[in-house]
């Protein structure tokens, strides 16, 4: 056994914070502790840090932060993170932008543009760092690409305004190796005016993005193409968009929810979307009364999962003052742990685009 393996069997029982801290010690526990084969044997053997889920966000009138939850689909309810962002420090309060694989872009929140601020951070170590200005007069959305089985590396892709029109969009990207902001390619024309830009979702390598109507776009951030994407051929609306254990979801609410719906997966090659799932909610409604007396219903969350050959995939969907959740296969009904207040006396405050997956990866900033 040489020197490295003596320090690395040392680090590997420290808790996570000190960890971290240790990375600023010397180079070369820096470099031990950077090592992709050390990640994994730390995850392996701290199984209390490993969770995902989900954080729901809701902006409250004259609240200087908005207000979060957190639900946990995976893991030890005790390694979830703290539903606060108040370890950021900015005077008009901070909310979340985007998440991908246990990286979260916050913003200044109750500000015009111009005085905004964003940040990146990971919150079950309430890390956190600022981010260069844009220096663009409108943001319409920002994501993470992040992908630890790629890159130990993430990028951050904003929509901004262009000088051509007020139907361009220029991106730019954000590189930590740089540490600056850079174009990427020339200004482009949006398909569609209501694009949801502000809901980026990451899958395949390639960043995705939805309109209200027939339009979507991906965007690889490596190769800095911006390509069409293929949407089901009828006039809809978006009940749900994301991603969850590698497959790209969509449902499409051509009316109330509660009369059912299709869960439509996008095929690997982009070719089309195929049906996943279809949902009679009245077969549902038989064994729950807070669905069976719901005039109107939205779907926050889609967990993609099989354990050995066996579909335990599930929907997270909410109701007028309670959150429901069963699978997807035979509609069992699942408990839904928060270590979260849940005040059952709301309405129908969330829906998915308040919605933002978390997964706890071994990462610092």
């Amino acid at each position: 056994m040489n020197n490295n393996d003596v320090m690395s069997d040392i680090l590997l029982r420290l808790p996570l914070k000190d960890l971290v801290g240790c990375k600023c010690v010397c180079k070369w526990w820096n470099t031990l502790i950077s090592d992709p084969i050390f990640k994994l044997n730390y995850s392996l053997r701290n199984p209390q840090y490993n969770i995902s889920g989900f954080f729901l966000q809701k902006f409250l009138y004259l609240e200087l932060h908005s207000k979060l939850l957190f639900f946990p689909c995976e893991g030890r309810v005790d390694a979830a993170p703290k539903p606060s962002l108040s370890f950021i420090e900015d005077d008009k309060g901070v909310c979340i932008k985007h998440s991908c694989n246990g990286l979260l872009i916050c913003s200044s929140f109750r500000c015009g543009e111009e005085d905004r601020k964003y940040y990146i951070c990971k919150p079950t170590t309430k890390q956190y760092f600022p981010l260069p200005n844009l220096e663009c007069r409108t943001v319409f959305g920002i994501s993470i690409a992040y992908d630890p089985n790629r890159s130990p590396h993430y990028k951050i892709v904003s929509i901004c305004d262009s000088y051509l029109s007020k139907n361009h969009r220029q991106i730019k990207i954000y590189s930590p190796v740089t540490g600056s902001w850079k174009p990427s390619g020339k200004p482009f024309t949006v398909p569609d005016e209501d694009m949801l830009f502000n809901r980026g979702v990451f899958w395949n390598g390639s960043l995705h993005w939805i309109g209200m109507g027939n339009s979507a776009l991906r965007f690889d951030p490596e190769t800095e193409l911006m390509l069409t994407m293929p949407m089901p051929p009828t006039q809809r609306k978006p009940g749900y968009f994301g991603e969850s254990g590698g497959h790209l979801l969509l449902v499409e609410a051509y009316g109330p929810l509660t009369a059912g719906f299709d869960i439509m997966e996008m095929k690997a090659d982009y070719s089309g979307w195929f049906v996943k799932y279809h949902l009679n909610l009245d077969q549902v409604a038989r064994q729950c009364q807070a669905i069976e007396r719901a005039n109107r219903l939205s779907i926050l969350h889609i967990v993609h999962n099989h354990v050995e050959d066996v579909d335990e995939s599930f929907i997270v969907i909410h109701v007028p003052g309670e959150f429901v959740s069963f699978k997807l296969r035979d509609y069992s009904f699942m408990d839904l742990q928060t270590n979260n207040h849940v005040d059952s006396g709301l309405g129908l405050w969330y829906s998915w685009e308040g919605v933002y997956p978390y997964t706890n990866t071994f990462f610092y900033l």
